[in-house]
């Protein structure tokens, strides 16, 4: 207990003490920027990844209005997976071939493979239907899982994407409030969305666009090839 002069002085001089306040609020707050940072990146990754996903149905529903029922998945697919591989950003990189995609996808003339196209496959899922079922013309509709590279940031973004959530991983949710979960990426490991790659698990969130392209009547009725 503070008595006398001298105590009541030696408290006010403490309570004006700001030594280490500096120290303190760059504790509270330097982890939250870092997040708030490496959110930023993973959803400029996200934002540019999406522009190419749509590019790609829309140039997928363009090349196949030139083809008879029959070839339009196939033509379509040659092309939405030649434009994704530029995004594909597989976790695996090498210059030998079994760790790409093939090279209708991946190599580009005059210049050489892609990087990171191992996965390009499992990544790209392109739907045309088989009938000219839409009026308007032909619609392509592409679905593409991205990889989430950033860390931390990756793995929230993959959680939060999951649509199969039970009620342990709604409970998780609600933990992710706490600073120490959020930051902690090994905590959201099982329960983040994840594509198994060579016994080894990625985050990754799915893209999914769709595009329909008017189809002139002479390649209508009249399919060349």
């Amino acid at each position: 207990m503070v008595t006398g002069a001298a105590g009541m002085k030696r408290l006010t001089l403490f309570l004006k003490e700001r030594k280490g306040a500096v120290l303190l609020e760059f504790v509270m707050c330097f982890p939250l920027l870092v997040v708030l940072f490496l959110f930023c990146m993973q959803a400029a990754q996200i934002m540019i990844t999406w522009q190419v996903v749509h590019y790609a149905a829309y140039m997928g529903a363009r090349s196949s209005m030139v083809s008879n029922n029959i070839n339009r998945q196939s033509r379509a697919e040659t092309v939405v997976k030649r434009i994704l591989a530029v995004v594909s950003s597989s976790p695996v990189d090498s210059k030998e071939a079994k760790d790409r995609a093939p090279d209708e996808f991946s190599k580009l003339d005059g210049w050489g493979w892609l990087p990171g196209t191992k996965y390009l496959e499992k990544q790209v899922s392109v739907d045309i239907p088989l009938l000219d079922i839409d009026p308007s013309g032909v619609r392509c509709t592409v679905k593409f899982k991205m990889f989430l590279h950033v860390p931390v940031a990756g793995r929230l973004i993959a959680f939060f994407a999951r649509k199969d959530k039970d009620p342990s991983d709604k409970d998780w949710e609600k933990q992710l409030e706490q600073q120490a979960v959020a930051l902690n990426p090994a905590l959201l490991k099982g329960v983040a969305q994840t594509m198994e790659l060579d016994k080894v698990k990625y985050p990754y969130i799915e893209l999914e666009s769709t595009s329909v392209v008017n189809i002139p009547y002479g390649t209508k009725f009249y399919p060349i090839y």
